[in-house]
């Protein structure tokens, strides 16, 4: 596979032009542009830039509105509902994490949810804004049917991702963010950009057949779920509640909309009878850590630390796959030739 070697900065600028030569405003184009180089930098290479031909796509669907802003929707107590209005998913997923944070501190506990909006990106991302303002989290987010049920071959579910946030102190946060899939739907689109097959037991072609290929899911064939019949009991709670809370409305019924259903609860420490929070989670993580492991060269590691790790090595440049930087950067010049007329 060959890789370049890229400066955040540089990816960040070129994310940010494509969104704008889209239609996005700078203030948006900016934020979505740090949420993918923010996958990046962490090795989530599925939710960065590769991307952006994705969206790119969206736009000339009208899947999309470019410049749409998220609203409140209603509001109840603690709950606040978001409307993304069919704008970019990061700029109405940060707005939804912000909001529930704010009820957090007002109440102890504080949530909202997402709906009619695009890819939000990496949920673990709004489990860490929330850490930063040391409050706990859980977050999940149902998706397009692309995942087959436990026993089945149909897409009848999403990727379904379930993140949970807890603040560390003196640490980097504990942030667990997994899809409930056997590997997210992004992963297959870096495999089969760079000719690499994917781990057997990830996907099904379209008659039900194990396959390694990833082009055997974009020819009619299914993810599956992580764990077998656990990762889809997983999967199709997400779907239900952050589809049915949200009025997103669970993929599979007459009533969904296209795009992620979030739902976002944030919770503050304080507002428990848990004084030792704080002193407990460090003890934990810390026991955890120091556990024997089975081979000496591969520490016991907790949620976040790989995350922590990839972003120190990637703090002033960033690998890309060449064919998907073409991809991007031709996709650019492409807009940008279409715009001057």
């Amino acid at each position: 596979m060959q890789t370049v070697h890229l400066a955040p900065t540089d990816i960040h600028a070129v994310a940010t032009d494509i969104l704008q030569l889209l239609g996005t405003p700078k203030d948006s184009a900016a934020l979505v542009a740090d949420s993918l180089v923010g996958a990046q930098m962490v090795g989530h290479d599925s939710h960065g830039v590769v991307r952006l031909t994705e969206y790119a796509s969206f736009v000339e669907r009208r899947v999309v509105t470019p410049g749409a802003t998220a609203t409140v929707a209603s509001q109840f107590a603690a709950i606040s509902t978001v409307d993304g209005n069919h704008g970019w998913g990061q700029p109405a997923a940060t707005f939804a994490t912000r909001l529930a944070g704010d009820a957090a501190h007002d109440f102890g506990i504080g949530a909202s949810s997402l709906r009619n909006c695009n890819h939000v990106g990496r949920i673990g991302e709004y489990a860490e804004q929330l850490a930063e303002r040391g409050l706990v989290s859980i977050i999940w987010c149902n998706a397009d049917p692309c995942v087959a049920p436990f026993g089945g071959r149909d897409r009848m579910l999403g990727t379904n991702p379930f993140a949970v946030g807890v603040p560390v102190d003196g640490a980097h946060p504990f942030i667990l963010d997994f899809a409930t899939a056997a590997t997210a739907e992004g992963k297959l689109r870096v495999a089969r950009s760079e000719g690499r097959d994917v781990p057997r037991g990830a996907i099904i072609d379209s008659q039900g057949n194990p396959s390694t290929d990833p082009s055997a899911f974009y020819d009619g064939g299914s993810l599956l779920p992580f764990g077998g019949h656990k990762g889809y009991a997983m999967s199709a709670f997400i779907e239900l509640l952050g589809g049915g809370l949200s009025g997103n409305h669970p993929s599979i019924t007459s009533r969904y909309r296209i795009g992620n259903g979030v739902v976002i609860v944030a919770m503050r420490p304080e507002a428990f009878d848990a004084s030792d929070f704080g002193i407990d989670i460090g003890e934990t993580i810390e026991a955890l850590r120091a556990s024997t492991p089975i081979d000496t060269q591969s520490p016991v590691l907790i949620p976040g630390d790989v995350e922590a790790t990839v972003r120190a090595q990637r703090a002033e440049s960033i690998p890309v796959g060449e064919s998907i930087w073409t991809d991007v950067t031709r996709l650019r010049d492409s807009l940008s030739s279409s715009t001057r007329f």
